[in-house]
């Protein structure tokens, strides 16, 4: 799993989100939402299927589940997206440093407006890593050392030069998918984390996976302080925000992957399913950033 920004709606949304606008184009909104029932769950696909619900989601992606990962495996071991240098491999553009001063204002904001006497910031997680450009860009500004996770052994490789040896030698590496981690795969990494980061990479995993790694990831949080950032699509623009849309490799579609773009209640009805809470949410024109924490 790397990342990849989803650029298949162009139009800025208009849609009023019922926020407090801090910077163009973002919004801070409630963390705390009532949690939908799964009927509600609904969207389409490029192939023109309508899912009238979770449950025909669900059992459409574990019919395809294989197809599907192998079709990412394919994709990402290929280049990914291409472009001029790693950045624009990760995220499909030129908007790689914009993105990446957005998260570090986030993490930020969110360290500051929660503030913890406990709070270390001796370890991070860097999920689904690619190249290694969140680490670089956000983590090591603000942790002592970072573990990069990356599925395909070619960019897990090229992380270490992209990084520089400078950079490499506060950072671990490991070879691992996401839909096939383990709970012991995360007691191997040593120490609680203080803070794990997965961005543009859960789009990447049908709704089961999404669950059970995420429920794995948070028991590898340091208890009591750990934090699990999320930032992932947003259905926006032309789109119907209330519906999800999944890309999935055919012909029909003319994509070599699958993916899929959830919408607010769809990611808050998966994190509880986790056993995670919402502590803080941001809204960008493209993307919603949570900051999440293990319920109690």
């Amino acid at each position: 799993m790397t990342k990849k920004k989803n650029k298949k709606n162009t139009r800025p949304s208009s849609a009023a989100a019922p926020a407090i606008a801090i910077q163009s184009g973002e919004t801070i909104e409630s963390a705390s939402r009532p949690i939908v029932a799964a009927h509600t769950i609904k969207g389409v696909d490029d192939s023109g299927n309508f899912y009238n619900g979770h449950e025909e989601l669900a059992t459409a992606q574990l019919r395809h589940q294989d197809e599907f990962y192998e079709a990412n495996r394919l994709f990402w071991s290929s280049g990914g997206t291409g472009g001029k240098n790693d950045d624009e491999a990760m995220v499909g553009d030129g908007g790689s440093a914009a993105d990446a001063a957005d998260g570090l204002a986030f993490l930020d904001r969110y360290l500051s407006d929660n503030h913890d006497a406990k709070r270390r910031f001796d370890r991070a997680v860097d999920l689904g890593a690619g190249a290694g450009r969140v680490t670089k860009l956000i983590l090591l500004k603000r942790y002592s050392e970072v573990r990069l996770v990356e599925g395909d052994e070619g960019w897990s490789k090229r992380s270490r030069v992209y990084l520089g040896r400078k950079r490499s030698e506060r950072c671990s590496f490991s070879n691992q998918r996401l839909e096939d981690l383990t709970a012991g795969d995360v007691r191997n990494w040593g120490e609680p984390a203080d803070l794990m980061w997965v961005q543009w990479t859960l789009q990447y995993l049908i709704d089961v996976d999404f669950v059970d790694c995420l429920r794995i990831l948070s028991g590898g949080l340091r208890k009591g302080s750990g934090i699990l950032i999320v930032k992932e699509n947003r259905p926006y623009g032309v789109a119907r925000e209330d519906r999800f849309q999944m890309d999935v490799p055919s012909t029909v579609g003319g994509n070599e992957r699958y993916d899929l773009t959830r919408n607010d209640s769809h990611h808050r009805f998966l994190f509880h399913k986790a056993g995670l809470k919402v502590n803080f949410m941001e809204r960008g024109e493209e993307t919603n950033t949570y900051a999440l924490s293990v319920s109690v």
